[in-house]
């Protein structure tokens, strides 16, 4: 069995005035801005088939769209000009226990690799709007003689042994019959050859090539003469952080076999670890569970029921309904308004007239609760608390931070930020004032 559908979504803030595109890029230890069933290149303007883990800008949505991608506030890739997006199947544990599915941790290595072939041939920059998918979901065997196959494999990491010799160990096609102690490597090379022509195509990979000589260099042939940087993605999976048992990893369409998966230096002043570690999803998402903040799941989103052997994917009788799309973040209530990111008070708490703590807080819950009881400003802190008041305390003042220092992700609402280590994201309805 195969799996191996890894998409990059390319746009041209992939290199932003490099000093010269026969550098060498890695963006490493990338976390999802947003993990949701969408893909604005097989499926644009729809709900997709199966849940993807989507690393990079901001503005992620189900349409693509260049000129609204390149707004994006910001991006989990530390190098801030980035803002493209890139996707990959959600991997699942299976407990076969409860018969439930549970999303396993996943981050990503991204690297731009300058390979040219025997021919010297000159690297270009990506074309603005380049969009590409490498693999697919209903592949089911593999050939070794194949770029497009070879392309895709993984590694078992064990950072604390040597298995070299062990042919259990090496690098193989698809999953391992046993644990990985320090996480699953899935890895993939994306074709680096273009027809110079077509931005896309009817199945999104035939105005790209792999390379004549080998699937990671060489020439490219005559039908895709434009030589472009090579794509690299590691996946990161903690499959480690589960128990082994055979067929319990599951990628989000249902295979549980998985035959493969799948830089000029960083611009020092655009580089910042806050902002991407601050950065979630702007736009619509699809308003259903994925298993990231509530207990496992008892399916796999969509029809995906657990796909096994060499067979036609399984199908649903009856078909699950199509959930409709919500935004990331919340709604505050009537009349209340969002002021940014504000320091806590010198000698206290900013907002010091009372306060709640809430496993699910959210903007909108807190403001709720300051509004119930009449005060025009709330503030969320720290992930999970809530603060109200007439007005600032204790030496703070009414003077917004960067956006990015209130960086906690929301307890009950993981699309969006509540506040961080001495910042309040403010909020304040004049009705009450």
């Amino acid at each position: 069995m195969v799996f191996s559908k890894l998409f990059a979504f390319v746009t041209a803030s992939l290199l932003v005035a490099p000093p010269s595109v026969s550098a060498y890029w890695i963006f490493g230890g990338t976390r999802p801005v947003v993990t949701t069933r969408l893909d604005p290149i097989v499926d644009p303007g729809e709900v997709s088939s199966h849940v993807h883990s989507v690393v990079g800008g901001s503005r992620f949505s189900p349409n693509y769209d260049y000129d609204d991608l390149i707004t994006s506030q910001c991006s989990t890739i530390t190098v801030q000009a980035d803002k493209s997006n890139y996707w990959a199947p959600q991997l699942y544990y299976w407990n076969q226990t409860d018969d439930t599915y549970t999303p396993i941790p996943t981050s990503f290595n991204i690297y731009y690799l300058p390979r040219p072939g025997p021919k010297n041939e000159t690297i270009q920059a990506f074309p603005t709007g380049l969009r590409m998918v490498a693999g697919s979901p209903l592949r089911r065997t593999n050939n070794d003689s194949n770029f497009a196959d070879q392309a895709i494999s993984y590694q078992c990491l064990d950072y604390n042994t040597d298995h070299t010799g062990d042919p259990d160990w090496e690098q193989r096609a698809d999953f391992f019959d046993h644990q990985c102690p320090d996480a699953m490597r899935a890895q993939i090379t994306f074709p680096p050859c273009w027809d110079g022509v077509n931005l896309d195509s009817a199945d999104h990979s035939s105005h790209m090539a792999y390379p004549i000589q080998a699937y990671n260099t060489g020439d490219c042939p005559d039908s895709h003469p434009v030589h472009l940087v090579s794509i690299f993605y590691e996946m990161f999976v903690s499959v480690d952080q589960f128990p082994y048992v055979p067929g319990s990893w599951i990628y989000s369409f249902g295979d549980n076999i998985g035959l493969g998966l799948h830089a000029c230096p960083p611009l020092n002043a655009a580089v910042n670890d806050d902002i991407a570690s601050a950065c979630h999803a702007e736009l619509d998402i699809v308003d259903e569970s994925v298993g990231l903040s509530s207990p496992p799941l008892a399916a796999l989103p969509g029809c995906n029921p657990l796909w096994v052997g060499n067979g036609t994917k399984p199908t649903c009788d009856p078909t699950p309904p199509t959930p409709g799309m919500i935004n990331s973040t919340l709604p505050l209530p009537s009349g209340w308004t969002a002021m940014g990111c504000v320091a806590e008070g010198t000698t206290g708490r900013a907002l010091a007239s009372a306060s709640t703590t809430n496993p699910a807080m959210t903007p909108p819950l807190c403001a709720n609760f300051c509004d119930n009881l009449g005060y025009p400003y709330s503030g969320v802190e720290y992930g999970d608390e809530c603060y109200c008041g007439d007005g600032f305390s204790n030496g703070a003042v009414n003077a917004t931070t960067p956006w990015y220092e209130c960086s906690v992700t929301c307890a009950g609402n993981l699309n969006e930020n509540c506040g961080g280590p001495n910042r309040l994201n403010l909020m304040y309805n004049p009705a009450n004032h």
